[in-house]
């Protein structure tokens, strides 16, 4: 469950990114949470819409005006694109705000079919779908983060027959657009598939 800090930065982070007309996602450990099933997480995770590097570097330098501190900078390796930003947010508590540009390459897709939920009253943000979170999830898993393991099977319970679709043609996305890390997405997504909720 998150805490009072995490709550109140994505309340912060909900408001700058509005103010600021930016298009995201909430992904990551909050959207498993508001799909699937409550779990804990340190971090706010998002995806954000934008058309190129200068895009992502002019969001990151609006929220610097915003008081966010920019933490880390990732590049991807082999799309030579701004990946992720990960800023400290302003808020008291020192919570992490991961902005992910060009990590997944259906950022587009993910934030254009995000739907607005309700996470604690008063608090709306768009959400990620569960099948976008799956194929996220099955592109970052790592046998260090087990986590990611148990989200996946957490999501399972929750998908349809038009999210398991979903998984297929967004999987094919990221291969066929040079994002999927070396990895076999789409037999990692069947694999998936396959395996009883």
């Amino acid at each position: 469950m998150p805490t009072d800090a995490l709550l109140a930065s994505l309340s912060r982070l909900t408001g700058d990114l509005h103010s600021a007309a930016v298009q995201w996602a909430l992904i990551g450990g909050f959207a498993v949470s508001a799909r699937a099933e409550p779990r804990f997480t340190r971090d706010v995770d998002v995806c954000v819409l934008v058309d190129d590097d200068a895009g992502a570097e002019r969001t990151t330098y609006a929220m610097g005006g915003l008081g966010y501190r920019v933490e880390a900078l990732i590049e991807h390796e082999y799309a030579d694109r701004l990946a992720t930003v990960r800023l400290e947010s302003p808020v008291t508590g020192g919570v992490l705000v991961d902005m992910l540009f060009a990590s997944s390459g259906i950022e587009p897709e993910v934030v254009a079919a995000a739907e607005a939920l309700e996470l604690v009253p008063g608090l709306v943000v768009p959400v990620a779908r569960a099948a976008h979170l799956v194929v996220l999830k099955l592109l970052a898993r790592d046998a260090s983060r087990p986590q990611d393991d148990m989200d996946l099977r957490a999501l399972r319970a929750v998908l349809t027959a038009g999210d398991a679709d979903d998984v297929r043609r967004l999987a094919a996305l990221v291969t066929s657009r040079g994002f999927h890390r070396e990895r076999d997405l789409m037999g990692l997504a069947e694999d998936y598939l396959r395996q009883s909720p």
